[in-house]
C-alpha cells in the first residue's frame, strides 16, 4: 500500500510505501528538512508538525528530543513517524536547512605554471595514393617530429579524427595529456583555449572552480551544499549507507557527480566555455568523501583500524566517472593519509605552505572533523578529531547550520544582557556554529557557567530550569522567526561544546607531546576551512578550543582546500610536491592514545585545567571533584 505525503506550507507531495519514515517522503520529494543523524532520531532537528494522517506510535526518541508542550500539538520526529496513511505536515523554519552560507575560496598562493595539457597545432598533408597513411599515424609521426614521442590515440579521439582532419582541411589542433596521450582533436587553431576543473568535495559543502590553463587565471568559482547530505550530514552516516550493498554506493557516489556536474553546467553556461575544452579536473576531499566520490568500497573506514582503500595518487577517465568535462579527460584524485586525514588535508598543508615554514604553526581545518596538523619544514604531525557535529548543530537544542536567520555573534553585557546578529540580518531561527561558540564563552565571561560548565546564575529572567537542567535565553520568543519558542542555550548545550573544543585542544596537545615541540615554540595558529572562517578568535581562545597566543598571531585562510587543489591542477610539480607531503606526515590515530585521553579530560574545563598557561584569559578554578563528576557521567 502506498500513501500521499503532503509538505506544507509549499505543497509539496510524495508518495510512498507504508511503513516509510516521513524523512523518506520528504527526500523523495525535494522537500528542505534537516537530516542530521541520517534517520537515527537523536538529532532532533527533523520536528514537523502533522496537520492530519495516520502515523506510527511516539518513540523514545521522540519523547526525549520533543517537549511535552509539542508533543501535544502533533509534532513528530520526521525521521522516526512512520507512515499508515495520508498525512499532511507543516515543516516549521527551524527544520529547515535553509539558504547555507558558503565559504567557497581561500588563499592561494602563487604556483608557477606546469600543466598536464598541452596543446599543438598540426598543418597536415592530405593523403594521397602515394602516401595513403592512417590519419592517426600521420599524427604521430608529425607530432614525433616536435618531440612528442609514444603517444597513444584515446579511443573517443580515434572515432572521431578521420571525420575532425577532413572538416579542418588538416589544419588541426590536437590536446595532449602528461605527454602521452592524445585527448582531445579540434579542427583549425583552438590552442587559445584550454581549460580545468578544481573540485573541493567537503562533507558539507562541494565548491567547483574552471581554470584557465593556458594563464592560471580563475575564471568561475560556485558551491553548493554537498548534495549527499541527504544520505546524512556526518561522515559517518554515509559511510553506513554505502555499506549496505553496491546499489547503495552507486547511488552515492551518483549523487556527488550530479552536484559536481550542476556546477560545471552552470560555469559552462556563465563564461561559455565549451565542454570539450575542460579537459582535467582535480578533486580533493576527505578520505570517506574521495572514496565515495571515487566509488572506492569504504566500508572500512568505519571499522577499527579504518583504514583508507587508496592511498596513493590516482589518475582517472573522466567518462568512467560520469563527469560532464571532455569525456577523454583526465581526473586526479590527490593522495590521502589515512582513514580521517585525506587528500583535503593535503591541500590544506600546500596552500598554507605550512611544509616550507621555519617555526612551528599550528594548522587546523575546522569542519565536520576537524584536521589538525603541526609541524615545519622539518616534520608535521597530523590527526583528526570529531568536532563538527555540535559546531553544525547536531546535538544542540537550538542549533543550525550557518543559514539564514542562524545567530552567528553574540555578546552578553550588564545585568546578561544580550545582542546578537543572525546571518541576512533576519529573524532567529536558531544557532550556528560560530554563534554557539561566542555564546558559550560569553557566558563564561560573564558569570552565567564558572569553568567547570555549570550553570551558576540563579533568580534571573534570562534562566530557567527545565529537565534535565538549566536553560540560558538568548533570544525571547517575541523576537524569534517562529514566534513560539524561544532561543537558549541548555546546560547539554555547554557540554556538547565542552567535549568539542576538548576534542580540539586535546588534539593538538597529543601532537605537541608526540612530537615532543615545548610550548612555547609554538609561533603561529593558522585556521582554514568555511566553518573556521567565522569563528570569533577571542571566543575561541577563551573557551580553550585553541592555545594562548596573541591574536595577531592567529591568521585566518579561508578554504584552503580549494586553493590547494587549483594549484594542483596548474602545476604538475604542485602534484609532486602534496606526493611529499602526504609521504613525509606522521599521523596519530588518536583512538588508541592515552595522551588523548588525559589531555581531553584536562581540556573539559574552560579554558582548560592549566592555569599557568592562561595569564590573559578568564581565571580558571581548579575543581577536579566536578570534573569528574561530568567524565564519569
Amino acid at each position: 500500500m502506498k500513501y500521499e505525503v503532503k509538505f506544507l506550507p509549499e505543497g509539496k507531495r510524495s508518495t510512498v510505501a507504508e511503513e516509510l519514515p516521513l524523512m523518506a517522503a520528504a527526500l523523495k520529494g525535494g522537500v528542505d528538512l534537516a537530516n542530521i543523524c541520517s534517520g537515527k532520531g537523536y538529532c532532533g532537528k527533523c520536528v514537523v508538525e502533522v496537520i492530519e494522517g495516520q502515523l506510527s506510535p511516539l518513540t523514545d526518541w521522540e519523547r526525549k528530543r520533543i517537549p511535552p508542550e509539542r508533543l501535544a500539538r502533533g509534532y513528530r520526529l520526521a525521521c522516526q513517524a512512520l507512515v499508515r496513511g495520508h498525512v499532511v505536515v507543516r515543516v516549521p523554519d527551524q527544520s529547515r536547512v535553509g539558504r547555507q552560507r558558503l565559504v567557497i575560496m581561500g588563499k592561494e598562493p602563487p604556483v608557477a605554471l606546469k600543466e598536464n595539457v598541452e596543446k599543438v597545432y598540426l598543418e597536415l598533408n592530405a593523403p594521397t595514393l602515394h602516401d595513403p597513411r592512417a590519419d592517426d599515424e600521420r599524427i604521430l609521426q608529425v607530432l614525433s617530429a616536435k618531440g612528442y614521442r609514444n603517444l597513444k590515440v584515446d579511443y573517443l579521439v580515434g572515432k572521431a579524427l578521420p571525420k575532425v582532419a577532413r572538416a579542418g582541411g588538416w589544419k588541426i589542433t590536437v590536446t595532449i595529456l602528461g605527454k602521452r596521450e592524445i585527448i582531445n582533436v579540434q579542427a583549425g587553431d583552438t590552442t587559445k583555449q584550454s581549460f580545468g576543473v578544481a573540485v573541493d568535495i567537503g562533507t558539507t559543502k562541494l565548491a567547483v572552480f574552471i581554470v584557465d590553463l593556458l594563464d592560471g587565471n580563475l575564471v568561475f568559482a560556485d558551491g553548493i551544499m554537498n548534495p549527499q547530505i541527504r544520505f546524512g550530514e556526518d561522515v559517518i552516516s554515509r559511510l553506513h549507507f554505502a555499506a549496505q550493498g553496491e546499489d547503495n554506493l552507486k547511488e552515492i557516489q551518483r549523487t556527488i557527480v550530479g552536484g559536481i556536474n550542476e556546477l560545471v553546467n552552470k560555469g559552462v553556461a556563465d563564461t561559455g566555455i565549451k565542454r570539450e575544452e575542460l579537459y582535467e579536473l582535480v578533486a580533493v576531499g576527505n578520505t570517506a568523501m574521495h572514496h565515495l566520490f571515487a566509488g572506492i568500497e569504504s566500508r572500512s573506514l568505519g571499522l577499527c583500524p579504518y583504514p583508507a582503500g587508496l592511498g596513493r595518487p590516482h589518475d582517472v577517465k573522466a567518462r568512467d566517472m560520469g563527469l560532464d568535462i571532455n569525456p577523454s579527460g583526465n581526473v586526479h584524485l590527490l593522495p590521502n593519509v589515512a582513514g580521517f586525514v585525506g587528500a583535503d588535508a593535503i591541500a590544506d598543508i600546500l596552500a598554507s605552505r605550512l611544509h616550507e615554514r621555519e617555526r612551528l604553526t599550528l594548522l587546523m581545518d575546522v569542519g565536520t572533523n576537524t584536521e589538525v596538523m603541526l609541524g615545519n619544514r622539518d616534520r608535521i604531525w597530523s590527526c583528526s578529531t570529531a568536532s563538527g557535529p555540535a559546531f553544525e548543530g547536531a546535538h544542540i537544542k537550538c542549533g543550525m547550520r550557518a543559514a539564514t536567520g542562524a545567530v552567528e555573534k553574540i555578546r552578553i553585557g550588564p545585568d546578561f544582557e544580550v545582542t546578537y546578529k543572525t546571518i541576512d540580518d533576519e529573524k532567529a531561527r536558531g544557532i550556528c556554529g560560530s554563534g554557539i561558540i561566542d555564546g558559550v564563552a560569553e557566558m563564561l565571561k560573564s558569570g552565567v557557567i564558572d569553568t567547570s560548565g555549570r550553570m551558576i546564575l540563579d533568580n534571573h529572567k534570562r534562566i530557567r530550569d527545565r529537565n534535565p537542567g538549566k536553560e540560558f535565553i538568548l533570544i525571547f520568543k517575541e523576537e524569534t522567526a517562529s514566534g513560539k519558542e524561544d532561543v537558549v542555550i541548555t546546560q547539554d548545550d555547554v557540554r556538547e561544546i565542552q567535549k568539542a573544543k576538548a576534542a580540539m585542544y586535546g588534539g593538538y596537545m597529543t601532537l605537541m607531546r608526540k612530537s615532543r615541540f615545548k610550548k612555547e615554540n609554538l609561533s603561529e595558529i593558522v585556521i582554514a576551512g568555511a566553518f573556521g572562517n567565522y569563528i570569533d578568535p577571542e571566543s575561541a581562545r577563551t573557551l580553550g578550543m585553541i592555545p594562548e597566543m596573541p591574536l595577531d598571531r592567529i591568521s585566518f585562510l579561508g578554504n584552503t582546500a580549494g586553493s590547494g587543489a587549483r594549484m594542483c591542477l596548474k602545476s604538475l610539480d604542485a602534484r609532486s610536491e602534496a606526493w611529499r607531503i602526504a609521504e613525509g606526515i606522521k599521523y596519530i590515530e588518536l583512538a588508541v592514545e592515552a595522551i588523548f585521553e588525559e589531555e581531553y579530560i584536562n581540556a573539559m574545563y574552560m579554558p582548560n585545567s592549566r592555569l599557568e598557561e592562561y595569564p590573559e584569559t578568564v581565571a580558571v578554578i581548579r575543581a577536579p571533584k566536578v570534573v569528574r563528576r561530568y567524565v564519569k557521567r
